[in-house]
């Protein structure tokens, strides 16, 4: 019989199960728009984690939070909550600003909510959540495969990620969800040949289609978790590592040999300069002037999507977006938690006994390749990646050999009150969002004609929706409710 705290592990797991059905389900089988469809999905599977995992969980979601405010601590947050609140209020369109606000406070809620889970997970529990991982890349793997052979003769680089709208935000899944899968080969009694070989073909398609579609910050997200790895845990991950290395090698190998993407006359096996930053650098450039020129509150909250420069909604890196947005001084202070993250990490690792190593190895490699990836892309924001992106790091900031109820019990605060009105602010966060994510949905769909118009071109740049430029928006609604 499942104890309470196996119980609240185990929604974990369904977490995995709605990531992946996110993305094969309004692949294979509902009509629309792929991200439109993952957006909803996203919306839908945050929410119910938010209204069941969060009532249950309401009082360690608060312990966990309230640790902000204890001691010295309180002279950070203070001043951090003004700097919050003053952005918003302050922002030029702050009903946007606010649907920003409710987007990252909630998918910071689901992370926070993923690490207290996290000690719940039993044997089995992680068992599942590597079987689902390698279940996942199986399945897409076959899908994907039977999609690149109808389109080998006339497909793009876009084709090497399927079920997306575009090929990075494949690679932004691919880069927590590899890691994952490599779970299957770990959380066993003892480690064997045949589940390392198992996972390496379904992952050899996944390195694949990254290296063919030239997916550079998932790879180095990877190969830079890999190498961190090694020198972290050493020999306690060498079946992760090799079984990852295996895999990258049969990847690479397609890439050669199996590339339909590249002419036999080309001067490269490359199909663009990779050495050049995509446009990246121009967009960190203005990141930078945006947090100086707006200092200390930057833009406002979605600013990118509204600073009257035709392109990209966001800066194509965590850490510049929130600086140009948001202002330096609260970019900075995410960069410290983060830095702070990751020695805790460290210590961690240090303490962990022989046999939890490789099980936390493959949960850091995640989490290191998440973090590289989303300094070079927008995961933050974008359908399914953000799951991604919640489920992996709070796995890694939750982890810990696996407590007795009772002790974990005696560590959370019986605040029972002060956790029901925290679940109760999520809630209304996330009715703000359904009615202002409808209104800003309908609002990209009725402008993209204007922004296309405006641009020249038939182009996406999304932020919430399929189109997220705002100035478009303005121009074909300005007296909308969200808009003044």
């Amino acid at each position: 019989m499942p104890t309470r705290c196996q119980l609240r592990g185990w929604w974990i797991v369904a977490l995995l199960f709605g990531l992946a059905a996110s993305v094969i389900l309004p692949w294979q089988y509902l009509p629309g728009t792929p991200f439109t469809l993952q957006r909803i999905a996203q919306w839908l599977i945050t929410g119910a984690t938010l209204l069941v995992a969060g009532l249950a969980l309401r009082r360690e979601l608060y312990a966990k939070l309230s640790l902000a405010w204890q001691g010295p601590r309180k002279l950070v947050a203070l001043p951090t909550l003004a700097l919050i609140v003053a952005a918003v209020l302050l922002a030029p369109l702050p009903r946007v600003a606010l649907l920003e606000l409710s987007y990252l406070a909630l998918l910071a809620a689901l992370i926070l909510l993923v690490a207290v889970a996290t000690p719940c997970l039993s044997t089995w529990g992680w068992r599942l959540l590597g079987a689902g991982a390698a279940l996942f890349c199986l399945v897409y793997a076959v899908l994907a495969l039977d999609h690149i052979s109808l389109v080998w003769d006339f497909g793009n680089r876009h084709d090497f990620g399927p079920g997306f709208d575009n090929v990075r935000f494949f690679a932004d899944v691919a880069a927590g969800v590899m890691p994952l899968a490599l779970l299957y080969v770990v959380v066993r009694p003892r480690p064997s040949w045949l589940a390392a070989a198992l996972v390496s073909v379904p992952l050899g398609v996944w390195w694949w289609m990254l290296w063919v579609s030239e997916s550079r910050a998932a790879l180095l997200g990877l190969i830079t978790g890999s190498l961190l790895v090694l020198w972290l845990f050493g020999r306690a991950a060498r079946w992760p590592l090799a079984t990852l290395a295996v895999s990258a090698l049969l990847g690479l190998l397609g890439w050669w040999l199996l590339n339909p993407l590249v002419q036999e006359t080309a001067a490269s096996p490359f199909l663009r300069d990779i050495t050049s930053s995509s446009g990246r650098l121009a967009l960190w450039s203005d990141s930078l002037r945006y947090a100086w020129q707006h200092f200390p509150l930057g833009l406002g909250p979605m600013g990118f999507a509204d600073d009257g420069q035709l392109r990209s909604a966001h800066a194509h890196n965590l850490f510049l977006n929130i600086a140009a947005e948001w202002g330096l001084p609260l970019a900075l202070l995410l960069l410290a938690v983060t830095l702070k993250a990751c020695l805790d990490i460290r210590r961690r690792v240090m303490s962990l006994d022989a046999a939890h190593q490789p099980l936390y190895a493959c949960v850091v490699l995640g989490f290191v390749s998440v973090l590289v990836n989303v300094q070079f892309a927008g995961a933050q924001v974008m359908p399914v990646s953000a799951l991604t992106l919640a489920l992996v790091v709070g796995l890694a900031l939750g982890f810990r050999p696996r407590q007795a109820p009772h002790e974990q019990h005696d560590t959370v605060s019986q605040a029972g009150l002060k956790g029901t009105l925290l679940w109760s602010l999520m809630m209304l966060m996330l009715g703000y969002q359904a009615v202002a994510g409808v209104s800003l949905h309908a609002l990209s769909r009725d402008s993209s004609a204007t922004c296309f118009e405006a641009m020249g071109r038939s182009s996406y740049y999304p932020r919430f929706w399929p189109q997220g430029r705002l100035e478009c928006m303005r121009l074909e609604a300005p007296a909308h409710w969200l808009l003044q």
